[in-house]
């Protein structure tokens, strides 16, 4: 079976959360593109699962075409025979269909030039359908050559129809099914809808938080494994883990107050039926650095977190003060590394989101290496190969980078292992 995973604004990131969740010795990554990623499994993948992990894939489908070359006629054909077995006769079928390139340059383009030359395709599957009996409502893509998901979604086309996919390189296609596309208003009310929001701070935006978990990699069942964010915030990272299925949740902030919106906000996630269980929740005021005394020694499992990422920039800030800034960080870091060495177990996870700040085309950011010396080490998010397919390389602490062009501080999103003793 070939499956196919529509990647999110962030594909390199969207990609390695994949890697992470893939039963690896049954699912093998075929191809790797900024817009997609192709899979081949002997085994049927449980994809309603899969989709209520992933923060960073916006379609789940499969693939039932070899790949042949690139006709209209062709696709015409493949999806009227769909459409007639999927509903008959007489049913009113919704459907849509969807071009991504798997090229590595210029896929909008080719994408873009592809759906050009399939302009038809839509209005023949209707006519082809009304000959046999089957009247059809043909959605097309509003901007560019692809359905989002919320119009996926708000026309239902999986359920009353089809989603086609077309997958397009070097001039032959491939078609499929979408059969899952992201909760966009789950995500939507777990980020706008909660009760406390430090918008003056910022807050980890909840589909990052799910990557970040899903970076943990820990191969044992969710609701066995203990997870802990020391910098909780408002709870992005608890409240998402809880909605996750882990069951065994800590979180820990300095600040009161962002306790009491992280309670605030576990407590809303469950009245709103986001989250089943918050029996082994624990939320406490303390400082990420004395965690040691707070957690029993190897306690924890993973832990997931955004630290304190720095005073907020104008982007005006002389390189001097950027560096004194980074290197007061790196202390930081540092010192709560060393004290959670105690409170995890041996070979422990600790994904992190480091700050890079941004001094025009520089990236200035922390020395992930330095810890090193208290026992961790760096580990790649996606293998050397699939990197070089999408184009995007790993920075200097073998992390991945989120930000967008108009921001000062990004995010470099790593993952470390405490060595076993």
């Amino acid at each position: 079976m070939q499956y196919f995973f529509i990647l999110g604004s962030n594909p390199v990131l969207s990609a390695a959360e994949i890697m992470a969740l893939l039963p690896g010795a049954n699912v093998t990554v075929t191809e790797l593109y900024k817009h997609a990623l192709l899979a081949e499994s002997e085994l049927a993948v449980d994809t309603p699962m899969l989709m209520s992990r992933l923060g960073g894939t916006i379609k789940i489908g499969k693939i039932f075409t070899e790949e042949e070359p690139l006709n209209p006629e062709e696709a015409i054909k493949i999806m009227v025979s769909y459409l007639l077995a999927k509903g008959g006769s007489g049913r009113t079928m919704d459907f849509g269909f969807s071009i991504y390139a798997l090229e590595r340059d210029m896929p909008m383009q080719r994408a873009a030039e592809t759906s050009n030359a399939m302009r038809n395709v839509g209005l023949e599957v209707k006519r082809r359908l009304k000959e046999a009996g089957t009247s059809a409502r043909w959605v097309k893509a509003q901007v560019g050559p692809a359905l989002t998901s919320v119009v996926v979604a708000k026309n239902r086309l999986i359920e009353n129809g089809a989603e086609f996919v077309v997958f397009v390189k070097e001039g032959k296609m491939r078609i499929g099914v979408t059969e899952l596309v992201q909760p966009f208003e789950d995500f939507s009310e777990a980020d706008y809808g909660r009760p406390s929001r430090d918008t003056l701070q910022g807050m980890l935006p909840p589909k990052l938080a799910r990557i970040m978990i899903n970076m943990i990699h820990v191969s044992r069942p969710m609701m066995e494994v203990t997870l802990m964010d020391p910098f909780c915030g408002s709870g992005t990272v608890v409240t998402e883990a809880l909605r996750m299925g882990f069951d065994w949740v800590y979180g820990s902030d300095k600040n009161p107050a962002a306790i009491d919106g992280t309670s605030q906000n576990i407590k809303w996630a469950q009245e709103q039926g986001l989250v089943q269980s918050i029996d082994h929740v624990t939320v406490f005021t303390s400082d990420a650095r004395d965690i040691s005394k707070q957690i029993p020694d190897n306690q924890l499992d993973a832990i997931v977190t955004e630290p304190y990422l720095g005073p907020p920039r104008t982007g005006l800030e002389k390189r001097g003060e950027i560096q004194r800034q980074l290197g007061e960080l790196q202390k930081l870091y540092y010192e709560c590394l060393s004290s959670w060495r105690r409170a995890l177990k041996n070979g422990s996870p600790v994904v992190m989101a480091l700050p890079v700040y941004i001094m025009g085309m520089e990236k200035h950011g922390i020395i992930a290496s330095e810890f090193e010396k208290i026992g961790y080490v760096t580990e790649s998010l996606l293998p050397a190969r699939l990197l070089q397919r999408i184009g995007v390389p790993e920075t200097r602490n073998r992390g991945l980078l989120y930000g967008r062009n108009d921001q000062h501080v990004w995010r470099e999103i790593v993952r470390l292992r405490l060595k076993k003793d």
